[in-house]
């Protein structure tokens, strides 16, 4: 969340308004036994015991500014601190839905912090409860052994991606794409979606998390694409969870890749040639989908196994501010070193991978219309 207060000027409302936390926000025990507030609108934040202690403190009707000293009364040596940061923490919650207050209009300075937030998704619902269909999927799950589940979802990459590597090398179903594949391929990769989707339903329910609705939406705004609101996963304590919630979704692309080489090593003609193609589209879908940059699968799964929480807007904001020479937000101006370096090192690893994945369906792409008009 951004930060433009300043110790010395306060904001108007930070002297006028009774501050208190609005109704309907929830205070949870969430990912990682972490404390979290969940808005009304359903947005999950993290907050630390003396952030909390400060926002129920607000609930005796103090003012930012009375709240500011009596803060500093109880703890003069601080003094300096409380009257740097509080406004911040304030603004921050502010701007997160929590206070009682409608959220400030945003400056046009704070167009860094904007785009460091910028959902890559436009979404439309037509799913208000996926729970209800996925909920006696889950159930039946839960019947088999745990270790027995965990066996068979990773017996599938152990098995799927040499498949695929094989089938890729091995030249069996290389040839010009006759005109019916790619918009079968296409179908094919639609039902695959679907059922991408609906693994990461089950995966909720059998984490006994429901997941919110489920619909189709548009990544970056232009590429159709189906989904299910997982952010209700963050009521999960447990990594593990988080990250088989993640995962499933991937596995199953990775078994329909495997069902896809095997065909393509097993049989000759245009089944080999049609599958071979499809597995092209597969692996690329998968590579793409699991770039720790974007809000996929792969960057859930990896917050999830690192026990972060919103690793990738903070560590896209991070870097936004170092470019644009702006002083960092309040919640990143304690990093360390290390954690820094991290951040710089996830982005341009992400970067490179987006850039290597964009150039590969560029070329592959190109071969499909060479293919098709000679």
């Amino acid at each position: 969340m951004p930060s433009s207060q300043s110790a010395a000027v306060l904001e108007p409302w930070l002297d006028t308004e009774c501050l208190r936390m609005r109704d309907g926000v929830e205070v949870i025990t969430g990912a990682g036994g972490r404390t979290m507030l969940v808005s009304p609108a359903g947005r999950y934040l993290n907050i630390s015991p003396s952030g909390l202690a400060i926002l129920r403190a607000l609930g005796e009707g103090m003012t930012g500014a009375e709240l500011m000293t009596s803060l500093a009364d109880r703890f003069p040596a601080q003094e300096e601190s409380i009257r740097t940061v509080v406004p911040d923490f304030l603004t921050d919650l502010r701007r997160a839905e929590v206070l009682n207050l409608e959220p400030p209009a945003r400056a046009g300075t704070d167009r860094v912090t904007r785009l460091s937030k910028l959902d890559l998704v436009k979404r439309f619902p037509l799913l208000a409860e996926p729970g209800r269909l996925a909920g006696p999927v889950a159930r039946l799950l839960a019947l088999v052994p745990v270790r027995l589940l965990c066996a068979l979802l990773l017996a599938v990459p152990a098995v799927a991606l040499p498949l695929a590597v094989l089938a890729l090398t091995s030249g069996a179903g290389a040839g010009r794409p006759e005109p019916w594949m790619p918009a079968v391929a296409i179908g094919a990769m639609l039902v695959q979606v679907l059922l991408h989707e609906s693994c990461h339903a089950v995966a909720m329910c059998y984490n006994r998390v429901p997941p919110r609705d489920a619909g189709v939406g548009l990544m970056f705004y232009l590429l159709p694409i189906a989904y299910v609101d997982r952010t209700n996963s963050y009521r999960h304590q447990g990594r593990f969870g988080r990250v088989l919630i993640s995962l499933v979704g991937p596995i199953n692309d990775l078994f329909w890749a495997g069902v896809s080489a095997t065909v393509v090593l097993t049989c000759g003609g245009e089944p080999a040639q049609f599958c071979r193609m499809l597995l092209v589209f597969q692996l690329l879908s998968l590579i793409t989908n699991l770039n720790p940059l974007f809000p996929t699968d792969g960057y859930h799964a990896i917050e999830a196994a690192v026990g972060a929480i919103n690793m990738r807007g903070r560590a896209l904001a991070f870097v936004l501010h170092r470019l644009a020479r702006k002083p960092l937000p309040l919640y990143l101006r304690s990093l360390s070193r290390r954690a820094r370096a991290g951040y710089l090192v996830y982005i341009t690893v992400s970067l490179l991978l987006a850039a290597t994945t964009g150039l590969a369906i560029l070329v592959n792409l190109a071969w499909l219309v060479v293919g098709l008009a000679s």
